[in-house]
Parts: structure tokens; C-alpha cells; sequence
């Protein structure tokens, strides 16, 4: 296979640099309530998870959770919506440090209410036809 000459190829630290200098320091901060919104919720749909989780002998309660390494984005989720971010034990010698952020009940429930619009149309039908159909049946 004949490889294209796209001219000019910048290594991949001045790719970085030039990337990142006009960029503001935070995007994040800069967004709307909304498209915070929207932001997290593809976060929470490629890497989150959610449903209902025995509590112990006939307990059961609604959860959402997501872990990940970076930490940063779980403090976005916490100061969004609630909830803890929790160091999680290292199962592996070669993983990395990972955390996790976790909401439970019905504050679990206000989140993915907000969340479920920007989501795929699996996760869609996995609230409505399951998730919320097990809380309106309680």
C-alpha cells in the first residue's frame, strides 16, 4: 500500500505544543450548564453504568457509576450531580490508578434523568423499559 505524501509532518511533541497553545487552559470551565450537560453525558455513555443492585437481603437501589484513571473527569461528575469520588485498589501490578464516582437512589435517578437524552438509543431503552419500569412497579 502506497503511503500519501501529506507534506510537512510535525513530530509529536510540537503537535502537543501547537495544539494546546490556543487552546484556554480549561475548556470545560468555558462551557454552558448545557453543554456541560451534554459533555458528561457522552462521557457516562461510553465509560458509565447504571441500574438496579441488591443491597442487601431484599434491598435493592438504583446506582450510577463510572470508573476511570482520569480523575479529573469524575470531579466534573461529583460537582455536577453529587456523589463521591473514590480512589479504587489497584487490581493489577501494571494497571494504573483508577477512580470511581458513584450515585445512589433517587439523586441517581435526578442524574440520569438529565443524562438520558444526550445517550444512545441502547442505553435509552435500557432506562426506560427496565430502570424505570422496576421504579414505577415499587
Amino acid at each position: 500500500m502506497e503511503e500519501l505524501d501529506l507534506g510537512h509532518r510535525p513530530k509529536e511533541d510540537q503537535i502537543h505544543k501547537e495544539s494546546n497553545s490556543n487552546m484556554p487552559k480549561n475548556s470545560y470551565e468555558n462551557l454552558s450548564k448545557k453543554n456541560k450537560l451534554i459533555f458528561l453525558a457522552g462521557l457516562f455513555d461510553g465509560e458509565g453504568s447504571f441500574g438496579i443492585w441488591g443491597k442487601g437481603k431484599g434491598r435493592t437501589t438504583f446506582e450510577c457509576c463510572i470508573e476511570m484513571c482520569d480523575k479529573d473527569n469524575l470531579d466534573r461528575f461529583s460537582d455536577f450531580f453529587g456523589g463521591k469520588v473514590m480512589k479504587v485498589k489497584i487490581r493489577k501490578s501494571h494497571w494504573k490508578q483508577s477512580w470511581r464516582w458513584r450515585l445512589r437512589g433517587p439523586r441517581a435517578f435526578d442524574c440520569i434523568d438529565l443524562l438520558i437524552e444526550y445517550m444512545c438509543q441502547r442505553r435509552q431503552e435500557k432506562y426506560y423499559n427496565v430502570v424505570k419500569r422496576d421504579q414505577i412497579s415499587s
